[in-house]
């Protein structure tokens, strides 16, 4: 039995014909089964064509949890939520002797304030982040278009999970938020915002990230959707103050597959879309030596999450992005609340 046992609407399959639903039973993933027809459809230029942004979320999420359970939507501040495995300290007014003799273990109550994780979402708007590609001959989906339906995702499922999302958009500064709110509207508010905003300026992530740690509470989530272009590994070392402070880090890296594997050909020029410089190179020739800084590269992000224990997936912008959102989200509410 898991130390903090999850709540869910438990079918017979999963519950074993249990008369109360919200009895201690082992939290389900809701990346459950990601694999399946119709989550390797979510390409992002299938999502594209999707409209409005909440309808992206909404189907992206019904992929994260296609096989699995749902969490149950929490009430107010005084209807229970879920049980936890008593520990010392625990308020004794707050033990169910019912669940106490059923499984011979002491649980104690909770309700939805103790559960409650704000689930800001912070994301990367500068101009790198337009990028489409163009190296196959034609336009893909952009960066921030990808990011756009991550974060609609994330928000859609931590609303789902009785959680309060928020969100920070960011390029050379902070330009708008969002602060965290449980409320029905928030989806729609995120959205909007998301809408709203188009890709310009540069990265400055770290000042972002600083930002967003100085206004969190104990029990939240910071997801951050970025390329980490002009940025590097080193920015993300203000997660590490989230961390200190009880949060916890999900980073989801999007790149356009054209930086992932580099398929030019002749001699192309290349411009910096957050300054002023263009280089000219034999594309072929070049090939394995960026490829190998690309590596480095990640890693370096890759690296920088680890030392703030956060959960790192890198996100192709030609592939679905059911498997990273699963990766990063599967544990992200045990995480939240310890």
């Amino acid at each position: 039995m898991s130390e903090r046992p999850g709540v869910g609407d438990v079918d017979d399959a999963r519950g074993g014909g249990r008369s109360d639903p919200r009895e201690p039973v082992e939290p389900s993933s809701p990346g459950g089964a990601v694999g399946t027809a119709g989550a390797s459809l979510l390409s992002p230029k299938t999502l594209h064509g999707l409209a409005p942004l909440e309808l992206r979320a909404r189907v992206v999420a019904d992929a994260l949890w296609a096989g699995g359970h749902r969490s149950r939507r929490f009430g107010s501040s005084s209807e229970f939520a879920e049980h936890k495995v008593y520990a010392p300290g625990d308020d004794l007014r707050r033990l169910d002797w019912k669940v106490m003799g059923r499984l011979d273990k002491s649980y104690v109550r909770r309700t939805e304030d103790e559960t409650r994780i704000d689930v800001v979402v912070v994301v990367d708007t500068s101009r790198s982040m337009a990028y489409a590609g163009g190296a196959r001959g034609a336009l893909s989906t952009s960066k921030l278009e990808v990011a756009r339906t991550l974060a609609a995702a994330v928000t859609y499922v931590a609303l789902h999970r009785g959680d309060a999302p928020g969100l920070s958009l960011f390029a050379g500064g902070e330009r708008a938020q969002l602060p965290p709110r449980g409320r029905g509207d928030a989806l729609a508010q995120v959205c909007a915002a998301l809408v709203a905003v188009q890709a310009d300026g540069q990265t400055a992530l770290q000042d972002a990230l600083e930002r967003v740690c100085e206004r969190v509470r104990k029990k939240t989530v910071v997801v951050v959707i970025s390329d980490f272009v002009d940025c590097g590994g080193a920015s993300l070392d203000a997660l590490a103050v989230l961390r200190r402070r009880g949060g916890d880090a999900l980073v989801l890296q999007v790149l356009h597959e054209d930086e992932v594997d580099f398929p030019f050909d002749g001699v192309v020029k290349f411009e910096d879309l957050e300054g002023s410089r263009e280089v000219q190179v034999d594309a072929p020739l070049v090939r394995g030596a960026y490829l190998d800084e690309l590596h480095r590269f990640l890693a370096a992000v890759e690296a920088a999450v680890g030392r703030a224990d956060g959960r790192y997936a890198l996100v192709r912008g030609d592939r679905p992005v059911v498997e990273p959102l699963a990766h990063v989200l599967g544990d992200a509410r045990a995480a939240g609340r310890r």
